[in-house]
This record gives structure tokens, C-alpha cells and sequence, in this order.
């Protein structure tokens, strides 16, 4: 009986895991970059400095740069340069036309920051939740779809592997597919709590969209349910202006009685809402650091600067709904604990890598010994080949492309995502190709050369069109940038070193199952 559940299990696994597999591996790769997405923001934009000024020292450019609107604006919105995800002044307004507008500014100088138009890491972030080209509901239904599928398979994959932590010490390096097996499990049980943690958040967070008849059920249906619900949780106090009018005091004076307020935490952004109005509003906030991710604020009246209100921490469910975000995207992490997070998300990447090559390779004595298997067989290794190689050679073309687009270009930032998704289109062709035409090994081993070159060329490219080369960098000591160019140089390192494997673990096998060597080689010729 234990046996025939573990089999069921075992069955489950293997095709619960392939079915979403490829989509999987697009969430987590594209998923572990984005908890770097402002560094990256930082290195795409490379012409951009980044700043660390208090409100207090940036004071004096925020004034000046209001002052220097006509009519003065009335209402606008100020952030500071006070952590990762805010690396320079920003000041938000909607000009005489009701037009929003954003400016970027240096917090000591008041200079215009004009960067080039980028994707940025942030695309990167979105992408692993909202995919691409498709409506935003269809991307959460898929993505919803195979984390339910994910959840499963590592609850199948505890249960099949009932010595899981025993297996996590054993290796059987070079004996296929035992070595694929266990390269799977190690990199499964390295990070299993991250795995279920992230699965089971990513889930969570996408319940409004998943499970939507809890919410209709208090709110109602449709568009004005959604809205009635999002306003009551999310919305921000507006005040309408009086039309009655009554000089404000001055920002200086506003931050100053603000920190009296919030008893000296450190001021993040603040806003001013109806200027030189009786009901003129100044909002302040400080950083979100907290696992709760308690987005504390303070509204004071901007015209004597008494408190109004002050709304610190949040409603059980708000908590709860911040926590597992916070957990989930890591907006607390301090920079060791990000790394962590990128580790372990790495690990969750190999995982299902592996988990999709040991489909192919447990399958793959029998297509060697039948003419390269039946037609689902090589179709399945060639969506592998091209989804484990092509999104990573994707990444790599989107940073070059980053750098080799021209900065005057209209829709830039456009372009550098389809370089993204060209390169992993044009991996797709092939590699697929191949493996119908029985040709994959040699589509692995040239693909994985080909990716491999694309991560080298990224620091050499980097050098060549920007200041910020490593020796530059290093000086300068901005691990931005030094940090992007060892990873691609260590990335390309272990694709030349896997390449070579390959190479010579295909001519093995195909010396073992009586192929010639020069069948193989006229194929790399070919």
C-alpha cells in the first residue's frame, strides 16, 4: 500500500513538474533578478549617480526648484534619497495642464538627472508575475496556475523522497541519471523552507485575483466591487482644497515640527497637498524597514503644523497582507539578507532546471536506442534546451542591449525587451529544430557556448561604451557595477565549463551506443 502511494507520488511529480516546468522557470529566474531590480535599475542608467542626502540636506533644492515653477504648484509629492530603491531627489507634481510630472534631481546641486529610457530591473521584477504580452489577468491565471503546481510537486517530492535529508549528502557523481537525480534533490533540500515559503506567499498574493468571490461577496461584483473594496484598504486621505485662501508654512518649519512628531525617525518622503489654501494637508512618511512593512504616516495641518492624525501600524489583515509580501519580495532584507534571498533563489532555479533535465535523461538510453525517440520525446528537449538556455542568453542580450541601443532611439526601453524575448525566440527555433531533426546534442553543447559568450561580452561591452569599468568601478567603489561585472564574468565561466562537459559526455555516449564520433562532428559542422 505505502509503495503503490509512493509510486502515485512519484508519477504525479514527474508530470505535475514538467507540465508547468518551462513557466516555472521563467518565474523563478526572472523572480531572483528582481531582488536586485534597483541595483540593476542603477547599472542600466549608468549616467545617473546615486545619492545619500537626508530631507534636511536636500531641503534647499526642493525649495528652489518649486519657486522656480510658475504658477507655483499646489500640489506635489517629494522623495528623498534615502535607500536602495530611491537613489536620487524626486520630486512629483501635475503641471498647469493637470499633467503629472516627474523630476529627478541632484540632492546637492539641483541638476536635472536625464537617463537614458530603460526597462530596467523593475521589468525583470514584473515579469515574474505578470509575464509578457498578455493581459495582465491571463498572466495571474498562469502564474496562479503553476504555483498550484509547484506547491504540489514539493509536497509529491518530500513524500517520494521519504530519506530526503540522507539523500542530501549522497552523490553519485558520473552516473547518469542517479548524478541528475541527485543534483535535483541537493539543490532542492539546500533551500527547501525558501521554496515552500515563496510558493506558498507568491500564492497569497495573487488570492484577489485567484479567488475573487470573497471579496464580491463583501463588496460586491465587478469593476465597482473591486474599486469599493481597493478604496476602503489602499486608498490615501484626500482633502478637497476650500478656495479660501491662507499662506502655509514653510517647509523647512514643516519638517522640523514633523520630526518632533514622529519622535525623529528618519523623514523618507512627505507630500503638500491644496498650498496657500485653509485646508492646505503636509503628509510625511519615514522608510519601511519592518517585516510588517508598517507604512507609518503622519498628516499635519499645513498651516500651523498641529497633527491631524497619525496612522501608525495597520489593521490585522493589512499586517498580515504586508507581511507576506514583505517575505515574499524581501523588502526588508538588509544587503547579506538580499544576497541570501538571491542565492536561495538561484537554488530554487537549478532545481527545476535539473528537474527538466532528468526528464530527458531518464528517457534517454531508450531514444538513443531507437533512432532518437519518438517525436513528444525530442520536442520536449528541444522546449528544454531552448528554455534553460535561451532566458538566461536572453538576460545577458537585454544588459547588451542595454548599452548598445542607441540612447536618442524612440520606445528604447521597448526595444531592449525584445531583444530579450528575440534572442530567446530565435534559441527557441533551433533548439527545437535540432532535437526534431535528432541533432540536440549538438544544440546543447553550441547554445551553451553561445550563452556562455553573451556573458562575457557583457563587462567588455560595458567598458568600451561607459566609464564604469571594473578597474573604474573598483576605485570609485560603486559594487554596483562591479557586482554585475563578476557575475557575468563567473556566469560565463560555468557555461564554458558545462559546455565542455557536454561535449564530451555526448561524445561518450555516442561512442557507447556504437554511433561514430564523425556523425557527431559532421553535425557540429552542419
Amino acid at each position: 500500500m505505502k509503495s503503490a502511494f509512493r509510486q502515485s507520488m512519484a508519477w504525479l511529480h514527474t508530470w505535475v513538474g514538467l507540465l508547468l516546468s518551462w513557466v516555472l522557470f521563467f518565474i523563478f529566474l526572472t523572480g531572483t533578478l528582481g531582488y536586485f531590480d534597483s541595483e540593476l535599475d542603477h547599472w542600466m542608467t549608468p549616467e545617473t549617480p546615486v545619492f545619500n542626502a537626508t530631507a534636511e540636506q536636500s531641503l534647499p533644492i526642493v525649495n528652489q526648484f518649486i519657486k522656480s515653477k510658475t504658477p507655483e504648484i499646489k500640489n506635489y509629492s517629494v522623495s528623498f534619497p534615502v535607500d536602495r530603491s530611491q537613489p536620487y531627489l524626486s520630486i512629483s507634481y501635475r503641471d498647469e495642464e493637470n499633467k503629472r510630472k516627474r523630476v529627478k534631481l541632484n540632492p546637492y546641486t539641483g541638476e536635472e538627472l536625464t537617463p537614458r529610457a530603460t526597462a530596467g530591473g523593475q521589468t525583470l521584477y514584473r515579469m515574474h508575475y505578470r509575464l509578457r504580452y498578455l493581459p495582465s489577468q491571463v498572466a495571474y491565471y498562469i502564474v496562479g496556475a503553476a504555483t498550484m503546481f509547484m506547491f504540489l510537486a514539493l509536497i509529491t517530492g518530500v513524500v517520494v523522497h521519504k530519506k530526503i535529508f540522507k539523500e542530501f549528502f549522497t552523490f553519485r557523481k558520473g552516473k547518469k541519471p542517479t548524478a541528475w537525480l541527485d543534483g535535483h534533490n541537493l539543490m532542492s533540500v539546500m533551500s527547501l523552507p525558501f521554496h515552500f515559503m515563496i510558493t506558498f506567499t507568491g500564492f497569497l498574493l495573487l488570492l484577489y485575483t485567484l479567488m475573487p468571490l470573497i471579496m464580491n461577496a463583501h463588496y460586491g461584483l465587478g469593476k465597482e466591487g473591486r474599486s469599493a473594496f481597493f478604496n476602503e484598504y489602499f486608498s490615501r486621505t484626500s482633502v478637497e482644497a476650500s478656495g479660501v485662501y491662507e499662506a502655509h508654512l514653510d517647509l523647512e518649519t514643516l519638517l522640523e515640527k514633523s520630526k518632533v512628531t514622529m519622535q525623529n525617525k528618519p523623514i523618507a518622503w512627505f507630500s503638500l497637498s491644496n498650498a496657500d489654501d485653509s485646508n492646505a494637508i503636509f503628509e510625511v512618511g519615514t522608510i519601511h524597514k519592518t517585516l510588517s512593512d508598517s507604512r507609518d504616516k503622519w498628516l499635519l495641518d499645513a498651516n500651523t503644523g498641529e497633527l491631524i492624525e497619525a496612522q501608525i501600524g495597520q489593521s490585522s489583515s493589512k499586517s498580515f497582507y504586508y507581511v507576506l509580501r514583505s517575505l515574499h519580495e524581501g523588502l526588508f532584507a538588509s544587503t547579506p539578507l538580499r544576497w541570501l534571498y538571491f542565492l536561495t533563489g538561484l537554488f530554487g532555479t537549478a532545481m527545476i532546471a535539473s528537474g527538466m533535465v532528468l526528464w530527458t535523461v531518464k528517457r534517454r538510453s531508450k531514444a538513443l536506442n531507437t533512432g532518437g525517440g519518438t517525436f513528444g520525446y525530442r520536442f520536449t528537449e528541444g522546449l528544454n534546451l531552448s528554455c534553460l538556455l535561451g532566458l538566461p542568453a536572453g538576460v545577458a542580450v537585454y544588459l547588451l542591449a542595454n548599452r548598445l541601443i542607441p540612447e536618442e532611439m524612440s520606445d528604447r526601453a521597448m526595444w531592449e525587451v525584445s531583444a530579450l524575448f528575440i534572442t530567446w525566440g530565435l534559441f527557441t527555433l533551433y533548439g527545437v529544430g535540432k532535437a526534431i531533426l535528432r541533432k540536440a546534442d549538438f544544440a546543447w553543447v553550441s547554445l551553451t557556448y553561445l550563452t556562455a559568450s553573451f556573458y562575457a561580452l557583457v563587462p567588455f561591452v560595458n567598458a568600451i561604451t561607459t566609464k564604469h569599468n571594473v578597474i573604474f568601478s573598483l576605485k570609485q567603489q560603486n559594487w554596483v557595477f562591479v557586482g554585475v561585472d563578476l557575475l557575468c564574468v563567473f556566469t560565463s565561466f560555468i557555461l564554458f565549463l558545462l559546455a565542455n562537459y557536454l561535449r564530451k559526455m555526448f561524445k561518450t555516449e555516442s561512442v557507447k551506443s556504437g554511433k561514430s564520433n564523425e556523425k557527431f562532428l559532421q553535425g557540429e559542422q552542419a
